[in-house]
């Protein structure tokens, strides 16, 4: 019986997990999930982004309660599922977050020839977004808000879902079809020792971790829009 149990939950899809997680606390984020091995997705998101600090393979334990969650991007294999779950930022999503996932997403499917797709939400305003891209070409993007109507839905795959009030359901079914599944999860560290912390929802389904410290975003931006100037 305890080896059905772990087949059937090795196989979990879609958001539902996450989001109850985050609805637990401060429920903001921006996360993207490639498909594609988490190893090459952490080399290419280090590359496109420039990194400080790598830990690869870190340690992968229980999380508790009122954990403190480290500013570190978590790239994360999930157990025998094909998609790569970058968690960019969790429990705030300010405008770089967010801009910067659905880049993450466009760039990244590009470089590995592949789907991606960013999923970000935001307490304030209440609304969330995704975009999908497959091999570096936007092909479907929305933003709604929680229990509201669509802010904005284009797509080349199908036309706008016919909903009075789009809710959690709505985005769990697309992970759901993509095959994606999203686990409870967040970076750790003891005594500068970073780790993944799983929270019981997920646990026996993250497969392996990297954490990076990326380079400052604020201070690239600034270096673009220097390099802007100049031409």
């Amino acid at each position: 019986m305890k080896t059905q149990t772990r087949d059937k939950d090795s196989h979990r899809l879609g958001v539902a997990d996450f989001l109850k997680f985050m609805h637990d606390g401060q429920p903001e984020w921006s996360l993207i999930a490639v498909k594609a091995p988490a190893e090459e997705v952490a080399e290419e998101l280090a590359d496109f982004r420039g990194a400080k600090n790598v830990f690869k393979g870190v340690e992968i334990k229980p999380g508790a309660e009122y954990d403190d969650v480290e500013q570190l991007v978590s790239v994360v294999q999930v157990k025998d599922n094909p998609w790569t779950i970058i968690f960019r930022s969790l429990l705030y999503a300010d405008a770089a977050a967010i801009e910067h996932a659905a880049e993450d997403a466009k760039e990244l499917s590009g470089r590995l020839s592949t789907r991606a797709i960013s999923f970000i939400g935001e307490d304030t305003s209440g609304a969330n977004a995704y975009s999908l891209c497959e091999k570096g070409k936007l092909l479907e993007e929305a933003e709604w808000e929680v229990g509201g109507e669509f802010f904005r839905f284009k797509s080349s795959l199908r036309k706008r879902p016919a909903l009075e009030s789009v809710e959690d359901e709505f985005v769990d079914e697309l992970f759901r079809n993509e095959g994606i599944y999203v686990p409870s999860c967040y970076p750790r560290a003891d005594k500068g020792e970073p780790w993944l912390a799983v929270d019981k929802s997920s646990e026996g389904l993250v497969e392996w971790a990297e954490l990076i410290e990326l380079a400052d975003e604020e201070e690239e931006d600034e270096d673009e829009d220097f390099e802007e100037e100049e031409e």
